[in-house]
């Protein structure tokens, strides 16, 4: 390392390779590589840029600036204090400002490059010093895209992905601290569910599962646990917990039957604990949404939204498409007799995801819009051992659910979704997205064209 031998042991130096000296002209010094020799170049490098980044966060608190603890340590370029007074700056001019006749887009793509470039230490720096005010202003000017009628060239705000990617990554590299301060100014950041039937009612209002207490919290559980065989994603783990959004939790839960390494490649935790989740928007566009590791729980600490078996990963799938989810018109009706504290538009709300048709949901998960396919076992078997899961749905109507219990129990529920399972001497097999300890149905084909409708067949990537 520098010219110098990192052992003198000669039975390390296959390992870290030697230093000998050559005749001036051949250039002096020269290193014969080992085995780690890559390895320890990187591992200097990496010293050397956490050693300047701790003495340049020094001359920060020096100044004034608060940086999560997390951050002082980062492998990163040094943060550099006029990129963060010039964010602070271009920000605050944004108050009052004429954006001329073209818009206020080029103004406000300046303060996202200035954000989107800054290193985890100095957007850190940047929320500590930047008042609420002015961030609250910019996410008001980024999202209103607007224009003024008859001018088509006035581009106000940012498109709705590109505003989605600068605030997942915005969030992606922000310390812990600060996490509030940036939900409570840029609210796209954070889902509600105050307006879920789970919050209003108190449970679920087809299981009947408690959801009193319901509060924001970090789970004790981690992303992954070995599931019920032993792998990260096991879908017969997976609960749908309390919202009423069993069409998306099937799709979830079919899609990491048939490729479990597909919805393990889709979600990612970064160094300060926020997740990354890949999902696909309303356009058809794959977008890597970030959001906080706090979840839904009840007054005990158990989690209400989806879950797996001592995992979370199901959870922050959920949490990242009712941040994302588009295509809510105020969703399929939820038998409140039109109550608008029940039945109504929304978006970016665990609230938006509750109650709506079987057929949304896969374009989200997969990439892909899903396929409506013949009712009936045999049509259904075909899609689902050419590699394409099945999903289907209930119908509604007190007989029918009464008669539903009568062959299956509480498993059974009218206006529900279900997954396929395979196939068990000639009759289908669904698994209920409410998970364990819910048992699965077994159907023949005549009870299935009886009481199942509505087949999607999703077509999931391969790799």
């Amino acid at each position: 390392m520098n010219g110098k031998p990192a052992t003198t042991d000669p039975l390390l130096e296959p390992l870290v390779g030697q230093v000998f000296v050559l005749p001036s002209f051949f250039g002096g010094p020269a290193h014969m590589p080992g085995v780690l020799d890559g390895e320890l170049g990187d591992m200097a490098g990496s010293m050397d840029r956490r050693s300047k980044q701790l003495e340049e966060c020094k001359v920060l608190i020096e100044h004034g600036y608060s940086i999560d603890p997390a951050l002082l340590f980062a492998d990163e370029a040094a943060a550099d204090e006029q990129h963060i007074n010039d964010a602070l700056e271009q920000i605050k001019e944004l108050d009052g400002k004429d954006f001329g006749t073209n818009g206020n887009r080029d103004d406000l793509r300046k303060v996202e490059r200035m954000l989107d470039g800054m290193t985890a230490a100095e957007l850190d720096a940047f929320f500590d010093r930047v008042p609420e005010a002015d961030l609250k202003r910019y996410n008001d000017l980024i999202g209103n895209t607007s224009d003024s009628g008859w001018k088509w060239w006035d581009e106000n705000g940012l498109p709705e992905g590109e505003r989605r990617d600068h605030l997942s990554g915005i969030l992606a590299k922000l310390g812990p601290e600060h996490w509030a301060k940036a939900q409570a100014a840029f609210p796209g950041t954070q889902p509600g569910f105050d307006t879920t039937d789970a919050y209003l009612d108190g449970k679920n209002s087809q299981s009947g599962a408690d959801a009193k207490g319901m509060h924001w919290g970090i789970p004790s559980d981690p992303l992954f646990a070995p599931g019920s065989d032993g792998q990260d994603i096991t879908a017969a783990d997976i609960n749908q917990g309390r919202f009423g959004d069993c069409w998306y939790i099937a799709s979830l839960t079919s899609t990491a039957q048939v490729n479990p390494q597909f919805i393990r490649d889709g979600i990612k935790q970064n160094p300060n604990g926020t997740v990354n989740v890949r999902i696909w928007d309303k356009d058809g566009n794959q977008r890597w949404v970030t959001v906080t590791p706090d979840v839904p729980l009840d007054k005990d600490g158990n989690p209400l939204s989806a879950h797996a078996k001592g995992a979370m990963w199901p959870a922050y799938y959920e949490k990242a498409f009712a941040l994302v989810y588009g295509g809510d018109k105020g969703g399929a009706p939820d038998d409140h007799l039109g109550d608008k504290r029940y039945d109504r538009t929304e978006h970016g709300t665990y609230g938006a995801i509750e109650w709506d048709f079987n057929e949304k949901a896969p374009p989200y998960v997969t990439g892909h819009n899903s396929k409506g396919i013949d009712n009936s076992v045999d049509s259904v078997q075909k899609s689902f051992e050419s590699g394409h899961p099945v999903i289907v749905s209930t119908g509604s109507g007190d007989d029918v659910n009464k008669k539903g219990q009568q062959n299956w129990g509480t498993s059974f529920s009218t206006r529900h979704v279900y997954f396929v399972k395979g196939f068990q001497n000639g009759n289908i097999v669904l698994g209920n997205p409410w998970g364990p300890p819910y048992k699965d149905i077994v159907a023949s084909p005549e009870q299935y064209k009886e009481f199942f409708g509505n087949p999607q067949a999703l077509e999931v990537p391969t790799s």
